[in-house]
This record gives C-alpha cells, structure tokens and sequence, in this order.
C-alpha cells in the first residue's frame, strides 16, 4: 500500500517539476533576449553598410527627329486612324475594327521620326514596341468578337499613347 501512497507523490513531484522547468525555459528564453540586446548594443561600434552609388541613366525627354512638322503629320494620322477605330467599336464593325487595328500595328512613330533606334531614347523605343504588341492585340481581340476583351485590348493601347504623350508631348503654353 506505501507503494501507491509514494507513487501519487512522485507523479505530484513530477509536475512540479515540469512546471518550475517550463518557467525556467521561459526565464532562459528571456534572459538570452536579454544578453543578445545587451550584446548587440554593447559590441561596439555598428558599422554603416556601403552606400551604393547607382548610375543614373539620362533622362530625355525630347524626341530627336528629322522634321517637326514630318513627326506631328504623321501622329496626326495616328489619331484620325484610333477616331476610326473608335467609330468602328461604336458601331461593333468587327471587319472595320480588325483592319484599323492593323492599320495602327503597322505605324510607327519610331519610324516618324526620321532616326535609327540608337539615336532615340531608349524609353521612347519601348513604348513604341508596347505599342504595336498591343495593337495587335487589339486585332486579336477583334477576331475572337468578344466585346469585353476588346474594350480591354483597347484600354492597354491607349495607354501606350497617354505613357508616350506625358513624357514625350511638349505641353503648348
């Protein structure tokens, strides 16, 4: 009978150690909180990381082109052929709307200019590339004669024209 009277009070003992252990954990968990603060801001002298210097690249925002007059004639007819695509997606003329699409995929205001691509800024070549990438999405688009689709392709493309015009434009005062 001593034997079970000793057994409750060693399973007793038994979870008072493993509560004063469990709040040992915790007080070693924070002491060594504690020493790696102290450590860390007791070390000495923290070094700075190296400052990297990155080259910035020109920022131009003029297009070089042969003739003035030449460039704004030809984004003159840009804007006549997004009227008639416009006029064409009013209508859902979907012939109308593939070939005005196509018309504008195979324009280039790169080419407008009268220079190479490696005489015009980097940027400007850029967009003029989303810009025909979109288009003939638009022509997708147009093909598969999903209104929605369309409207989206649609939306893409005329961003390409507000990205180039807010850099590019110059702003009649």
């Amino acid at each position: 009978m001593r034997k079970f009277g000793n057994s409750k009070a060693v399973v007793i003992s038994f979870y008072l150690f493993k509560s004063v252990l469990q709040r040992c954990k915790q007080s070693f968990l924070i002491f060594n909180v504690i020493i790696i603060t102290f450590f860390a801001f007791s070390c000495g002298k923290v070094e700075k990381p190296e400052e990297i210097v990155v080259e910035e690249e020109e920022v131009i925002s003029e297009i070089p082109y042969e003739s003035e007059t030449k460039f704004k004639m030809h984004m003159k007819s840009l804007d006549d052929l997004e009227d008639a695509l416009i006029d064409s997606v009013d209508r859902q003329n979907w012939d109308e709307i593939r070939k005005y699409a196509m018309e504008l995929k195979n324009t280039s205001p790169v080419i407008f200019t009268g220079k190479r691509k490696e005489e015009l800024p980097q940027d400007f070549v850029m967009i003029d590339t989303m810009f025909h990438l979109q288009a003939l999405a638009v022509v997708e688009a147009a093909q598969s004669r999903e209104m929605v689709r369309l409207n989206i392709e649609y939306e893409k493309l005329r961003q390409t024209c507000d990205d180039c015009h807010e850099k590019y434009k110059k702003k009649e005062l």
